[in-house]
């Protein structure tokens, strides 16, 4: 193989997930503290490819924010998050670890506008035992003891990352209880890498990490008369001439009012969608939520040109989320911001 392996930085992808309102800080740092709850905790998974390759890619998330110092028509949020992806045979690794910090301004009664900064840092590494090289083909085979006429800074580095973010908030209702809000919107956009570190691991070989551009919104329109609410949703990510376009909607139903259960007194919901992939994948999900905890489900049906090879196999993701106080119960003269 030649060095175009190496130069991974022009191959390797930023972090993502299919179920991208499960990752907020991940998104956009603004996001920090942006719901209607006290804190927040999320886990994620996703394994993608594992019909193509060997060793498909696998990607871990968690993240923890929450509210603090609240002021009459303000407050700040902040929150720390951590994302681990490994791919291919060469484990190409990427971990990244975060703080987020966010101001959140009331412009209105029902509506709010956001800015988030965020700064920790990436870490990368390759497994330099699993790399084949063209030059090390000795006429009949790999021969792991010839050079491989590359010359490498090392297979591991470590580099500081910021990003910044504002984020828009809309919230028609008179309560925070997840039940009574007819309306919600978010828009939100952000920067990633903006100090572009440099992402290689040839000795003087320059790979700056380009600007990772992020549009996204998420909403919430209850039907009335019934248990029923659409979820419309949309992501748009931009990074040095890739482009990352995700749209759909999720269909939410009440199963409180439906179950006379006692299991289900904390409240329940059931929210089930599609979303797709723009020239990838159809992404299909169900969304459970359980008083205070909630668990996501989706599966990337491929679409793209690999599917003749794939057989329309691409990745399935799981999402585990934790609120406190329950977010079906908790009662407030105003609302906050989600």
């Amino acid at each position: 193989m030649n060095i175009k392996l190496m130069t991974v930085g022009c191959f390797a992808q930023d972090i993502h997930f299919s179920q991208y309102a499960m990752t907020p800080l991940n998104i956009n740092p603004s996001q920090a503290g942006n719901f209607n709850e006290d804190r927040r905790v999320i886990i994620n998974y996703r394994d993608q490819w594992s019909s193509v390759i060997a060793s498909p890619y696998k990607t871990f998330g968690a993240s923890m924010d929450m509210p603090f110092k609240r002021f009459e028509n303000n407050y700040f949020g902040g929150g720390v998050s951590v994302y681990s992806d490994k791919a291919g045979e060469i484990n190409l690794g990427l971990t990244s670890f975060n703080l987020s910090i966010a101001y959140h301004q009331r412009l209105t009664q029902k509506s709010c506008l956001s800015a988030g900064l965020q700064g920790g840092f990436i870490q990368s590494s390759v497994d330099e035992s699993q790399m084949r090289f063209d030059n090390q083909f000795d006429g009949t085979r790999h021969n792991g003891n010839l050079s491989s006429g590359e010359t490498f800074n090392s297979f591991s580095f470590f580099k500081p990352d910021f990003a910044a973010g504002i984020l828009y908030s809309y919230v028609n209702a008179n309560t925070s209880q997840v039940l009574n809000n007819e309306k919600r919107v978010k828009i939100g956009l952000s920067v990633n890498h903006i100090i572009s570190p440099n992402y290689s691991f040839i000795e003087q070989n320059i790979d700056k990490l380009a600007f990772r551009y992020t549009i996204h919104t998420t909403s919430y329109f209850k039907i009335k008369g019934v248990n029923i609410a659409i979820q419309p949703s949309g992501f748009l990510a931009y990074q040095n001439k890739a482009v990352d376009f995700l749209v759909g909607s999720y269909f939410r139903y009440s199963l409180t009012d439906f179950y006379k259960n006692e299991s289900l007194s904390n409240g329940a919901a059931l929210s089930l969608g599609i979303h797709y992939r723009v020239g990838d994948a159809l992404i299909p999900a169900a969304f459970l939520e359980m008083g205070s905890f909630a668990i996501g489900i989706s599966y990337d049906v491929n679409m793209s040109a690999l599917t003749s090879v794939s057989n329309g196999q691409g990745g399935f993701e799981i999402s585990i989320r934790y609120i406190s106080p329950n977010p079906f119960t908790r009662d407030k003269s105003q609302p906050r911001f989600f």
